[in-house]
């Protein structure tokens, strides 16, 4: 085989990109040093020729990419020490890549941030770490995790499971956490069922209210039907309903109890509570109890609890009873909050 025909089939597979510049050059350089013709005159020592070709351009393409594959760990590590510190700084949440939003549902899985004004739609559900930027309207609300909502929400229904913040107020017809919940301003719902710790600016305007666990209002419990497992502090300014009952868990040995200025109502049962002023038809001063005034028709006092001044006072007038069905939220099962209007996608 002629030289020429050997460096031409060279140049080829330079040009197919089999061979780096740098491997041609080697291998013409070596054959520029050859004779003109190349030219076994048996096919044998065509064979044997070719053989050795392939074996010398095997030979040079190992040595000029071997010294890459051995350096490629170090490579490798290399890259990494200068990509993941940028990365780490990211936060891929702004990015809304786990936001999933259609017309009747938005769902954040893993950590996302949903804005609107407001955000409307049928269904949401955070499941993860989510945010909220501007109010929500919508016919139910789900929460497992975090989500932290930083304007109204006004739902048919609320349900949260982890760690849930609303700044400013929430409506809900029925309400139901457990874990922590903290509300900027007031709660107004048909049913509330709190499990865990609560925490309202305001007050809370209800049918009924099921609360265990602790809690603090920064304004009055207004409902028809008051329920309060202690299971730490609790503290109420004010409390009217027209049956309270306030009990701490048998066997719970934690510190727990109710801290109040004013309980108002028609049956009223409580353990463990600390009030200024109790004024009901029935009145029952459980165990554990120091009250300042009792105001009741019919007065029974725990031997283990302290009221400094009982009065005797005919039933609760109608006009209180007005004035509870008024205050209580949505009694007797009274009309719930109207759906939202029909959802406009959200920006995420």
């Amino acid at each position: 085989m002629k030289k020429s025909e050997i460096l031409r089939r060279l140049e080829e597979r330079l040009a197919r990109g089999e061979i780096s510049e740098k491997t041609y050059v080697e291998i013409k350089a070596r054959y520029e040093t050859e004779p003109e013709e190349i030219a076994p005159s048996e096919p044998e020592d065509i064979g044997r020729a070719a053989e050795a070709f392939g074996t010398s351009l095997e030979r040079t393409i190992r040595e000029a990419i071997g010294p890459a594959l051995r350096n490629i760990p170090e490579i490798e590590r290399t890259i990494r020490e200068s990509v993941e510190p940028a990365l780490r700084n990211l936060d891929f949440s702004e990015f809304g890549r786990t936001v999933q939003a259609n017309e009747g549902s938005v769902k954040i899985a893993g950590s996302g941030v949903v804005t609107g004004n407001p955000v409307r739609t049928r269904e949401f559900k955070s499941a993860g770490s989510g945010r909220v930027v501007g109010d929500l309207e919508a016919v139910e609300a789900k929460v497992a995790g975090s989500c932290t909502f930083e304007g109204n929400v006004t739902v048919q229904e609320f349900k949260s499971a982890g760690s849930a913040k609303v700044n400013g107020s929430l409506r809900a017809h029925e309400l139901h956490s457990s874990g922590s919940l903290s509300v900027g301003k007031g709660v107004d719902g048909h049913e509330i069922h709190i499990r865990g710790g609560l925490r309202v600016g305001e007050g809370i305007k209800a049918h009924e209210v099921h609360l265990a666990g602790g809690a603090k209002l920064g304004g009055a419990l207004e409902a028809t039907e008051t329920r309060i497992e202690l299971g730490g502090e609790v503290s109420i300014p004010i409390i009217k309903s027209r049956e309270i009952n306030v009990r701490r868990p048998s066997g719970f040995r934690r510190s727990c109890e109710l801290v109040s200025d004013r309980i108002e109502g028609d049956e009223v049962y409580l353990e463990c509570t600390t009030a200024n002023f109790v004024r009901g038809r029935e009145v029952s001063i459980g165990p554990h109890c120091r009250i300042g005034v009792v105001e009741a028709r019919e007065l029974r006092v725990h031997e283990s609890s302290e009221v400094r001044e009982r009065r005797a006072v005919g039933s609760t007038g109608p006009e209180e009873h007005a004035e509870h069905e008024e205050h209580a939220g949505h009694p007797g099962g009274g009309a719930p909050p109207a759906p939202p209007a029909p959802p406009a996608p959200p920006r995420v």
